[in-house]
């Protein structure tokens, strides 16, 4: 029978056996989702398949003929494609769309050692059709959005004759719409034989999507079958090993004086003015589909983008022109994109976990090496990172972890506004937990914390306060206990909203928080 099958996989680093005995198929024409918590061996499955990395043992089949990976460009020839989640790492962002897509063959120059320009873009304007992107061959990958790119990845995975292909988070960035666009393509091209292996945090989309579905829990299979008809609350019990309680949303209490407000605050890219504030404790959501302008709100008001406008700390008015006084004045960003703007990736967790803390740990410009290890020791302790050493490459955690990381590095500084920008992207349903016990925990501290979401459940879940914001916009501010998740949804997509967008304006203005 057609399929691909990976069978008996078995893999360990070290003393860490990460897959014991793995089975897995896919077959033409399906998605078949492959899930489990961060660590769980999806990873490292998927790397055997890919030929980055070999198994000990096991075997891998397609279309019962025996196959042995000691590259990623033997399983590329084998049909097996990869579109991963940093769709940028995968593309060269200076050069045209038809340049990106004919790259392989252009590296092999004794294959095709005269290059025709016009088939070149005629061959890749055909690619692009297929993936259903109307854009020009011929525009800059660095002009394109993300989620075009993400397509330009899957037209170049085609361009190679991809029969199985990989998807790892593909949704974890987009609106929607995209979602939908991406998923009728994914429909489209199941019909012409392509298998997908589906890997995502996105349960629901998985449910939709996923004709089978597989789940690894610390390395083995516990649960292979048909994804239809499975309960969200039954994957979640084989992911985790435990049946989560139905969330509650408490209510909670937090200080009755405005800790930090916004006034004009210009968003750049949206050509928007801003106005928001919080109080002492609260956490306050800003929810809003992808492109709402979250982000660049999110950068705007820490001043890394070109803004203007001005702030109000604990009392004190500022106008800030760089993310240095920004800082210094108190607030921090924990941004989306934490692999490219949160971590030194080659460093070890201690030099990124303690690296906000340096002029407390060094005197006379010289780092004292036992503080810093007894500051990352302690950090790592508290914030439950693993694997539990400091000197470990944060390159090495799991999503979850490094978010954790990001996180810790200002937790002994003076910020006292903290920015969540998507905290949850790429991480399991336990890792949330997490990151949401640690956002509490400073609210209860008396910090304050703006909560820049997609997300709508977990708006719900976290926040005492939503903002809605579209087209750059705040539109208005709302208790999260009054609101519903289809409510979010239906404001955020533009739908009429009842409250007038003055009346959080007003508030600000009587309160005094910021003055003209």
């Amino acid at each position: 029978m057609n399929r691909l099958s990976m069978r008996g996989i078995e893999k360990s680093f070290g003393a860490v056996r990460v897959l014991d005995g793995v089975d897995f198929s896919v077959r033409p024409g399906e998605v078949h989702a492959l899930l489990g918590m961060n660590g769980a061996g999806k990873s490292t499955l998927m790397n055997i398949l890919a030929g980055a990395i070999p198994p000990d043992a096991g075997t891998i089949t397609i279309d019962g003929v025996n196959c042995t990976f000691s590259s990623p460009l033997d399983a590329k020839r084998a049909g097996i494609g990869f579109v991963v989640q940093e769709v940028d790492t995968a593309l060269f962002p200076g050069l045209p769309v038809y340049e990106n897509l004919a790259a392989d063959e252009l590296a092999d120059v004794k294959k095709q050692p005269i290059r025709s320009l016009r088939r070149e873009k005629e061959r890749a304007a055909a690619l692009l059709r297929r993936v259903g992107l109307a854009i020009s061959p011929a525009k800059l990958v660095r002009d394109c959005s993300l989620h075009e790119k993400q397509l330009i990845v899957l037209a170049k995975v085609l361009s190679s004759n991809a029969r199985y292909i990989i998807l790892d988070e593909p949704t974890a960035a987009l609106s929607e719409a995209e979602t939908k666009r991406l998923f009728a393509i994914i429909t489209e091209l199941k019909q012409q034989g392509v298998g997908f292996i589906y890997i995502s945090h996105k349960l629901k989309e998985v449910q939709e999507i996923a004709d089978r579905l597989t789940i690894l829990r610390d390395g083995r299979v516990v649960y292979h079958g048909s994804a239809r008809g499975l309960p969200l609350e039954d994957i979640v019990l084989h992911m985790t090993g435990t049946r989560r309680a139905a969330a509650m949303k408490q209510t909670r209490a937090h200080g009755s004086d405005i800790a930090f407000a916004a006034r004009g605050i210009l968003i750049d890219k949206t050509g928007t003015t801003v106005d928001l504030y919080a109080h002492r404790g609260e956490i306050v959501g800003i929810a809003g589909l992808v492109g709402a302008g979250k982000t660049e709100l999110a950068e705007s008001l820490i001043a890394h983008r070109n803004t203007s406008g001005e702030w109000e700390i604990d009392g004190r008015r500022y106008v800030f022109s760089s993310p240095y006084e920004a800082i210094d004045a108190g607030l921090c960003l924990i941004p989306e994109e934490r692999r490219k703007q949160g971590l030194f990736l080659p460093e070890s967790v201690k030099t990124n976990i303690t690296v906000r803390l340096l002029s407390r740990l060094s005197r006379w410009q010289w780092i004292s090496r036992r503080k810093e290890t007894d500051a990352a020791d302690e950090l790592v302790r508290s914030l439950g990172i693993h694997p539990p050493s400091p000197s470990t490459a944060v390159r090495h955690l799991s999503g979850g972890n490094q978010q954790k990381v990001v996180i810790g590095k200002w937790l002994n500084t003076n910020a006292r506004v903290f920015l969540f920008d998507e905290p949850t992207k790429g991480i399991d349903v336990h890792a949330k937990q997490e990151v949401f016990s640690i956002i509490r925990a400073l609210a209860d501290e008396g910090k304050t914390v703006l909560y820049f979401s997609s997300e709508f459940h977990e708006l719900l879940e976290v926040c005492d306060t939503i903002y809605i914001m579209a087209d750059g916009r705040l539109l208005t501010r709302l208790p999260a206990a009054e609101l519903t998740y289809e409510q979010l949804v239906y404001y955020c997509s533009g739908g009429e909203i009842d409250e007038p967008a003055s009346r959080f304006h007003s508030a600000v203005e009587k309160s005094g928080a910021v003055h003209s």
